[in-house]
């Protein structure tokens, strides 16, 4: 593999010292292992090579595979969610959590100021939460096939919107793509998506958001044409 390339993993991933799956594909496994989720969507996920989708220790392994390869390997805190640090600890005062409507009970994961933190202890009005990942200076082990690769633009596309969980129809005319969504995304939204299709799929030059009810120029024009040709049609039949 090499960087721009877009493939389709199956992987597991697990605590090397316990053996705990901490992220799979594989929804057989998920039920088997009693960790099934119905809300997690199953199946190969996307990783774009390069694009640090995933940690550095698993795109160092995908970089030397080939479609249909299987591997397995370890990937030490450094490559893979960083060392833990004693300044991603903070105390904060309870009253902030009752504010929001929380109860903090220690292993409580929370979201303060668009961060995930873990509680550890409450204590005496005070919670001290911890920022770090929960895989911080923990080594991992997985096991990962590549099980094809994405080549066509369009649907490197229609990958990169579902990586983004974004439900759209998209049409690519001469290196113009059009998305089109059930409601109009919010704008950071599509600076985001328009960022990443622009970089990673070369063969895009221009696009264009839109609106299921909305028409499109090329909408309009074809309903035009239609207009068109039934009028000369019924003309026909009238002369006839």
């Amino acid at each position: 593999m090499k960087k721009g390339d877009f493939i389709k993993i199956e992987f597991v991933g697990t605590v090397s010292a316990t053996g705990e799956i901490f992220d799979l594909t594989s929804e057989e496994l998920a039920k088997k292992e009693g960790i099934h989720n119905p809300e997690q969507k199953y199946g190969p996920v996307l990783i774009i090579v390069g694009a640090n989708i995933m940690v550095p220790g698993v795109e160092k392994q995908v970089e030397q595979m080939n479609v249909g390869e299987e591997r397995e390997f370890d990937v030490k805190p450094s490559e893979g969610f960083g060392h833990r640090k004693p300044e991603m600890m903070r105390i904060i005062s309870i009253t902030k959590f009752f504010k929001e409507k929380m109860n903090p009970v220690p292993g409580m994961f929370v979201n303060i100021d668009g961060m995930q933190a873990k509680v550890q202890a409450v204590s005496g009005g005070r919670v001290r939460v911890d920022f770090n990942h929960p895989l911080a200076s923990r080594e991992l082990h997985y096991k990962i096939k590549i099980v094809a690769t994405v080549d066509e633009p369009l649907e490197r596309t229609k990958e990169i919107a579902e990586h983004f969980k974004i439900k759209c129809e998209t049409e690519l005319t001469e290196g113009v793509l059009t998305i089109k969504t059930e409601k109009k995304m919010p704008q950071v939204v599509e600076k985001i998506l328009e960022g990443w299709i622009k970089e990673w799929v070369k063969e895009i030059k221009e696009i264009k958001f839109a609106t299921k009810e909305e028409k499109t120029k090329k909408d309009v024009k074809e309903e035009a044409k239609d207009e068109i040709k039934q009028d000369v049609k019924e003309n026909e039949v009238k002369t006839i």
